[in-house]
């Protein structure tokens, strides 16, 4: 079981931006943070005490909302059931220099999922000095999110098909949260349904604004990109923790995920006794595959699936070992079923053809008796 505090994801690195707080003199919003009906049935117990609001939820958004298709770009993880534990400043304060944000949490929408910078793990331009964006990479599925190492799901852009759900009476009319940032300050979706009551022109450099009563606020982009925001004006908080049981593979080792080309058509998580199988079906495109015989194969576009019930029973792409033989990066698709849960019928899925040669360091031995 690992342990994480999220805040210490986020660099604290400050920023200089000119120009002053704007106030939205139209505006009134409505500050409900300790008001359990201000928040979706994902989130539990909402609590006030000693200047915070405190919450739990799994993680995961409404069942009905379309998780992970759409993706084109992934890292073949699977958005599973988390434990986390938020605490919400009640009293923000505006900080005397906004701080910059990196790939990391950013604060939690009001569905219990943490809402993250809008960029990737990936190295940064040398010249901008910023990561890739995620949104751009084709990493994020309709709704804004996708699962990430910890096969946690977040968002990296606007949670679109959560404010869809919360509808124009939530975000236009009553003007509720979408969800707060990690320094307390409530996040709004101002002129998503109703463009009377779009705010972008009166926005500071972090997306933020004042109301008409003083209470600062950040505002979502409405359009593609659909950016939450772009600095923190208050002042980052510890704001979240979480626990979580890892994914292994049949050796032991834990599954991080390796970044491949495979657009996803549909996804879907099942409980079978003690296990939960998740399955994303789609098409892997572009990829060097190697064979068991030790030759490799480029995929232009084959239709199968990626599954993961527990360390004996997964379906899954690792990167192969490099060879003199092989140009580029190779990848494998290491099939495991003996360990399956009852129920589970692997056989009804379309799977890539696996691979059985020599063993690679990367996934340990062989299938037995091959």
């Amino acid at each position: 079981m690992r342990i994480i505090r999220l805040a210490g994801l986020a660099a604290l690195l400050a920023a200089v931006f000119g120009g002053g707080l704007l106030a939205a003199h139209a505006h009134d919003i409505t500050v409900c943070t300790c008001d359990q009906a201000c928040y979706t049935d994902e989130v539990a117990k909402v609590s006030c005490e000693r200047g915070r609001a405190r919450f739990f939820s799994h993680g995961l958004p409404d069942p009905k909302d379309p998780m992970m298709r759409g993706i084109t770009a992934t890292n073949q993880q699977f958005p599973a059931l988390h434990n986390y534990e938020f605490e919400i400043l009640l009293k923000p304060e505006l900080a005397g220099r906004p701080t910059r944000t990196d790939a990391g949490p950013v604060g939690v929408a009001v569905n219990g999922v943490p809402i993250f910078d809008p960029s990737t793990q990936g190295p940064a331009d040398r010249n901008t000095g910023k990561r890739p964006s995620a949104f751009e990479a084709g990493e994020l599925d309709v709704c804004g999110g996708h699962a990430g190492r910890g096969d946690d799901y977040h968002y990296h852009i606007a949670p679109k098909c959560l404010i869809e759900d919360l509808g124009p009476d939530w975000v236009e009319q009553d003007k509720k949260p979408i969800g707060y940032a990690m320094d307390g300050f409530p996040i709004l979706a101002l002129g998503w349904f109703d463009k009377k009551n779009a705010v972008e022109k009166d926005l500071d450099p972090c997306r933020g604004m004042k109301d008409a009563s003083g209470q600062y606020f950040y505002n979502v982009k409405t359009t593609s990109s659909w950016d939450v925001l772009n600095c923190l004006s208050g002042r980052p908080q510890h704001f979240a923790r979480d626990r979580w049981f890892h994914r292994q593979d049949r050796t032991g080792k834990e599954i991080t995920g390796i970044p491949i080309r495979f657009a996803i058509e549909d996804s879907s998580r099942r409980a079978y006794g003690g296990d939960v199988c998740h399955v994303m079906t789609g098409v892997l495109q572009g990829e060097q595959l190697l064979l068991t015989e030790g030759r490799t194969r480029k995929v232009r576009a084959e239709e199968g699936a990626l599954f993961y019930c527990n360390k004996a029973c997964y379906g899954l792409f690792f990167e192969a070992d490099r060879s003199r033989a092989i140009r580029g990066r190779a990848i494998y698709y290491d099939r495991i079923a003996d360990g399956c849960p009852r129920g589970f019928d692997v056989s009804g899925l379309k799977t890539f053809t696996p691979y059985e040669g020599p063993a690679q360091s990367r996934k340990g031995p062989p299938p037995m008796g091959r």
